[in-house]
């Protein structure tokens, strides 16, 4: 190990005690969640209906083996490109891989209840994007940098067609608003359980420097019609505002949670808003050597997975996980496999789904 790469580590381990002790809060990294594939650079996770996590991590597809449990399965490879969001369609089942980080803009479309391997030519588009999720079975919104790259837009695309074209519905900010070397940049966007809400992030950099941030909301019946009529909404006056400007992380919300509270990652941490009041419920920060925080959520088992990036492998995330959140699964076939199911649909796997951040860092030496 190089003199480098072993003061990395012994700075991260000694950070992460002084930042447990001024805190409280601990964490643990989950070893045991899938690592990202050869040449890529780290993963994206998402919440399923039946309580499981579907993981891609650039090439193969992963299935947690069971809610609440510490296994995860490849059920599929060949799914080339940086991973750049996962998005659960309103069946539950269907899912769309965008590998926007990569700039290849591969759209891949994923049963998770028939998964198959990847075939040449089976991506469903190549549209340049950075994040995306379903307003409906078939259309699905993205954000992403205009051709220019002058500010960012949303769009609408329809999987259904042979050939998706994207539809512009909003620039966010618009390009007369920037001046200098100001741009606007895409961020993540999320939609409610409903698909009835869509929140997403305003961002815009001066000279590489961020210097303003906003958080809004929209009705998705909203963007559905601008699609349909072929209209351009306005981000001043169509979205509406949470909070002031500047008041949250610059991630963009990333995922909403059963009882409405958005999760947004971003710099010192993974905040837990309350959309309605603008309020900070938590913000989730386990001890990292960079303060970059992604994050993947299950909003049906109420679990959010901070992610910050490995200061020694830099193509690795870690993940941490709440305690509890995923426990050893049975080894004894399917007796086994009983007592885990009896255990967590009962009460006393009340543990496992609750939102306590109480536990050890497990420090991991290398």
């Amino acid at each position: 190990m190089s003199i480098t790469i072993r003061f990395a580590v012994v700075f991260f381990l000694f950070f992460a005690v002084a930042a447990v002790s001024a805190t409280g809060t601990q964490f643990e990294v989950f070893d045991g969640f899938p690592k990202a594939a050869p040449g890529a650079f780290g993963i994206r996770a998402e919440g399923l209906p039946d309580g499981r996590f579907i993981v891609w991590n650039g090439d193969a597809v992963f299935l947690q083996i069971m809610a609440g449990g510490d296994t995860f399965k490849e059920v599929a490879s060949g799914y080339a490109g940086e991973p750049g969001f996962v998005a659960v369609a309103p069946d539950g089942h269907t899912v769309l891989l965008g590998a926007g980080s990569s700039f290849s803009g591969k759209l891949y479309v994923f049963d998770t209840r028939a998964p198959v391997n990847y075939s040449p030519g089976s991506e469903v588009a190549a549209v340049t994007h950075y994040y995306g999720v379903y307003l409906t079975q078939d259309l699905v919104l993205l954000d992403r940098l205009t051709d220019d790259s002058a500010t960012s837009e949303l769009v609408v695309l329809d999987l259904s067609s042979p050939s998706p074209v994207p539809v512009r519905v909003m620039l966010k900010p618009d390009q007369l608003e920037l001046t200098g070397e100001e741009q606007g940049v895409s961020a993540c966007l999320a939609v409610n359980g409903s698909r009835a809400t869509v929140y997403m992030m305003g961002l815009v950099y001066d000279s590489g420097v961020p210097v303003s941030s906003e958080l809004k909301m929209i009705p998705a019946s909203v963007l559905i019609s601008a699609y349909q009529s072929k209209a351009l909404l306005d981000w001043d006056s169509d979205a509406i505002a949470i909070g002031l400007p500047g008041s949250f992380n610059s991630g963009g919300p990333a995922g909403v949670m059963a009882n409405g509270d958005l999760i947004i990652g971003g710099f010192g941490g993974v905040q837990r808003v309350n959309p309605s009041t603008a309020t900070i419920v938590e913000t989730y920060a386990p001890p990292a050597l960079f303060d970059y925080y992604g994050v993947a959520t299950n909003p049906y088992r109420d679990i959010v997975l901070p992610i910050v990036l490995d200061p020694v492998d830099y193509s690795m995330d870690i993940v941490y996980a709440p305690e509890g959140a995923f426990a050893a699964m049975p080894v004894h076939g399917g007796i086994g496999l009983a007592a885990m199911t009896a255990m967590i649909l009962s009460g006393g796997a009340r543990s496992l789904t609750g939102r306590s951040w109480r536990v050890r860092l497990r420090r991991r030496m290398r």
